[in-house]
């Protein structure tokens, strides 16, 4: 599986009460706006790689595919 570059939108200073901005352009990008719910994944699993944000409402969209391509994904990953 390739690595595929992410996107740069600039950066964010956490505050003091542990909020944070989102840049204008991944806002506008990814419709995001203001009271829009947004889960935040992370874990070991992940080691120091980051932090996920994912709006809520596509979580399940997200899953879907995930779970219709496992078996494509799975065959990939024993061929390498």
């Amino acid at each position: 599986m390739a690595f595929v570059q992410p996107d740069f939108y600039g950066s964010s200073t956490v505050g003091e009460r542990g909020q944070i901005v989102l840049p204008i352009e991944l806002r506008k990008k990814f419709s995001i706006d203001a009271g829009d719910k947004l889960l935040v994944l992370g874990g070991e699993q992940m080691g120091a790689w980051g932090i996920i944000l994912v709006k809520s409402e596509i979580l399940s969209q997200i899953m879907s595919m995930f779970g219709a391509n496992i078996g494509q994904i799975l065959e990939k990953s024993e061929d390498e």
